[in-house]
């Protein structure tokens, strides 16, 4: 079986955690409810399970029996609009007020017929987080079926291409899809423990083999960086790399053309205006419905007051939020201040050179590129 630990949110295929060590029954949840320890039976000593075992056995598989036909009954839409409601409330499962909606909702399912929730009081909780589960796992599905192919290596690779480096905390849901949908399964590629597969005590893929998986998992990803950073070598532009020193070789409009470029790529939505009669605007940019109005100085010597003063106006003649001076330069000490008074951004050469960075950064990761 496949459990996830709510403590550490580490999947396994053990039912504790191997990698926070939580044994607690209550964090670490089933893929599927039939596998809750309550439905187990627990050894007595000899001579109490010669006498009560098999009765208990028969008790505990009746009881699963109910809760799981109930579960199954009240899954849709009980517990999924649940799920959806706590994923979006402030409070979480675990609350302990009168009204809280863990406990409305138990009193919703008794009311339904529910009772197996009043004799066992973390059931709820366990099905609620079982559920969870079960939506996390068919998202995986949905976004990894499409990667399965005949072979293990190249249903890996596919996977891993897109996944990039969550591949490590996924694997075990690919591995228990594989295994559900008996892909591979018999072709020796994987070795499952098909024998135990109910056994808690012998997981359904073994340490060694789950290991022998992870460095073939290592070395795909280890190529395809490889490949990704070769193409990287082999496509990137150097001219589309700006320096600070290229900047101050700019003329004018230059300069707020490029500052069009270095705005739109950095994900702003950029709009520009005339060259002449602008009202003290060089252009705007807008992100996350904040209009901002930007006069553009590339000078070899020290922004004064009035850089500060054209934008301010333009900031009030267009309606803008805000407004900001952009120069490769440095600010006189009384346009700071007048700034500071205002509410104007001053971006000075040093705090240009991060724009510039990040804008560099994108046209790297542009490079990544493989199409």
């Amino acid at each position: 079986m496949l459990y996830l630990c709510f403590r550490c949110t580490n999947y396994s295929f053990y039912p504790y955690c191997p990698v926070c060590g939580s044994e607690a029954l209550d964090d670490h949840i089933p893929l599927e409810p039939e596998y809750y320890p309550e439905f187990r039976y627990q050894s007595k000593g000899i001579l109490k399970d010669i006498f009560v075992k098999r009765k208990t056995q028969k008790d505990l598989s009746d009881k699963l029996e109910r809760v799981l036909l109930k579960y199954s009954k009240f899954e849709t839409p009980y517990f999924v609009n649940y799920v959806h409601i706590s994923r979006n409330a402030d409070s979480d499962i675990d609350e302990l007020s009168t009204y809280s909606n863990l406990k409305l909702f138990k009193s919703v399912l008794v009311r339904l017929g529910f009772d197996e929730l009043e004799q066992l009081p973390k059931l709820t909780t366990k099905l609620i987080r079982s559920t969870d589960f079960r939506f996390t796992f068919s998202d995986f599905i949905r976004r990894t079926k499409h990667h399965i192919s005949s072979q293990l290596v190249s249903t890996l690779r596919s996977w891993i291409e897109e996944m990039g480096t969550a591949y490590r905390r996924d694997l075990h849901l690919l591995l228990y899809y594989l295994w559900q949908e008996k892909i591979f399964v018999g072709k020796g590629e994987i070795k499952f423990s098909l024998s135990n597969e109910k056994n808690d005590n012998i997981p359904l893929i073994r340490d060694s083999e789950i290991e022998r998986i992870i460095n073939i998992c290592e070395e795909i990803y280890l190529d395809i960086r490889i490949e990704k950073f070769k193409i990287k070598l082999e496509r990137f532009d150097p001219s589309k790399f700006i320096t600070i020193y290229a900047v101050d070789c700019m003329a004018g409009f230059e300069f707020e053309d490029f500052l069009v470029k270095l705005f739109t790529t950095l994900g702003y939505d950029v709009q520009t205006t005339k060259r002449t009669a602008d009202q003290g605007a060089d252009l705007f940019v807008t992100k996350f419905g904040e209009k901002m109005v930007i006069q553009a100085k590339n000078y070899t010597e020290n922004v004064g007051n009035a850089a500060v003063q054209q934008v301010l106006a333009a900031k009030n003649f267009y309606s803008c939020n805000n407004a900001m001076v952009v120069t490769n330069s440095y600010y006189t000490s009384s346009a700071k201040e007048l700034a500071n008074s205002v509410g104007v951004r001053l971006i000075d050469r040093k705090e240009f050179q991060s724009y510039l960075d990040e804008y560099n950064q994108a046209i790297l990761e542009a490079s990544d590129s493989t199409e």
